[in-house]
């Protein structure tokens, strides 16, 4: 028979190493389970504590994971091509330029002016901040020459083209009608280049005449007459090619007729001219004024009050220089059709070189404020007065020089042209 206290010796240490090993084993539970929630991949639970689990649109941005991995720096090449690249930023971009017209006064009308006259599509003058006809005429020459409609109105769009530095200069070209296509053909028939009828209307043998100067004198050969050819045909250095016998006449051309004392003109094409305005006065031409200084004077005031048009030279209209040439003529001289800068440079005529040794019937001259070229004539009256054919004023008018003003700082010399 076995002892009772061995059986119940051995079960109580059991028990003990259960409860033991027991223990133990939620300890390590435990421990493995609080270094699983530090260090491992349930660390989110920890994070869901901290933070609320509906995360904003700035907090997801802010705690978006970082590339641990740098980006290389653009190179060079690529930010400047970036640069390059336009941003649409939804704007509309509005013209610094309101349109102007007849009749509008302001600083725009002023600077307008100045740029026509840098291009060649006006006489230099004391700047008007007045819309005239004479802006309008100036701004359809700018429109002839681009190929545009001949509105005589600066739109917008106009006057970015006007001010762009590649802007056209002054040129007639075929196809093209004017008064100042009309007076090139009579320079061009003097000179002996032209033998067809004096029309106004640019065609083939307008062409050719001037192919034939440009050739003649050196120039480049294109059938345009650009500023540079405007330039020489009116001067005392254009080469001629032959003495002309007949004396044309003037007859209308293609685009232009006459009518009722006005001059008129049928719808021109796309890259042809509008007609200037000029309203002829029925009677006012004379044969004679008297001659001489008296006559001269007598002439040039008769003129006052009539339009200005660029390369116009009577008897209803005139550019400075042919207002000169005009009054010249009927008071007996003889001379050529030129522009200021070649009456300016004749060495024939005694010249003045200062404002106060001027007399009645000398011919005046001024530079632009850009240039020291001579760009304007005047006809003087006596003292310091003088008419003169005004791009600015629009017509013919008296001004005069007063010191420290305009014409007083841009005084070139004067010429003596009788005595």
């Amino acid at each position: 028979m076995k002892r009772a206290h061995n059986k119940s010796g051995l079960r109580l240490p059991l028990g003990i190493i259960i409860l033991i090993v027991g223990i133990a084993g939620m300890v390590a539970v435990i421990l493995v389970f609080s270094v699983t929630l530090r260090f491992g991949k349930l660390s989110f639970l920890k994070d869901a504590n901290r933070e609320s689990e509906y995360l904003t649109i700035p907090q997801f941005e802010i705690e978006a994971p970082v590339l641990t991995t740098p980006e290389p720096s653009p190179t060079a090449e690529a930010t400047a091509l970036a640069t390059e690249v336009p941003v649409d930023s939804g704007t509309i971009v509005v013209s610094q330029y309101a349109t102007l017209q007849i009749g509008a006064e302001s600083d725009s009308v002023a600077a307008l002016h100045n740029r026509l006259m840098e291009l060649g599509y006006m006489d230099y003058d004391e700047v008007s901040s007045l819309y005239s006809v004479s802006t309008e005429n100036a701004v359809k020459l700018f429109q002839r020459a681009n190929n545009l409609d001949q509105t005589g109105i600066a739109s917008a769009q106009l006057q970015e083209m006007l001010f762009a530095s590649d802007a056209q200069s002054y040129r007639a070209k075929m196809n093209d009608d004017g008064i100042d296509v009309k007076d090139a053909q009579e320079r061009l028939w003097e000179l002996g280049y032209y033998a067809d009828k004096i029309s106004g209307y640019y065609g083939p043998k307008t062409e050719t005449a001037v192919r034939l100067f440009q050739t003649k004198n050196a120039m480049d050969v294109d059938g345009e007459i650009n500023r540079d050819v405007y330039t020489i045909l009116y001067s005392d250095q254009a080469v001629s090619l032959a003495t002309p016998t007949p004396t044309p006449s003037p007859t209308p051309g293609p685009k232009q007729a006459s009518s009722g004392g006005k001059t008129t003109s049928s719808t021109p094409k796309p890259g042809t001219t509008a007609t200037p305005r000029v309203t002829a006065v029925p009677g006012k031409e004379k044969s004679s004024y008297g001659s001489g200084i008296s006559g001269m004077i007598a002439c040039a005031e008769a003129q006052i009050g009539d339009p200005y048009l660029w390369g116009a030279h009577g008897p209803d209209a005139f550019d400075c220089s042919g207002l000169a040439y005009y009054c010249m003529t009927k008071a007996g001289l003889s001379v050529s059709r030129s522009s200021s800068s070649s009456y300016a440079a004749n060495d024939r005529w005694k010249k003045i070189d200062k404002i106060s040794d001027l007399k009645k019937g000398d011919l005046i001259f001024w530079c632009s404020p850009s240039s020291d070229k001579v760009s304007h004539v005047g006809i003087c009256t006596g003292g310091s007065g003088f008419i003169h054919a005004s791009s600015s004023k629009g017509q013919v008018v008296r001004s005069s020089i007063v010191s420290g003003k305009y014409w007083d700082q841009y005084f070139v010399c004067g010429r003596r042209v009788f005595g």
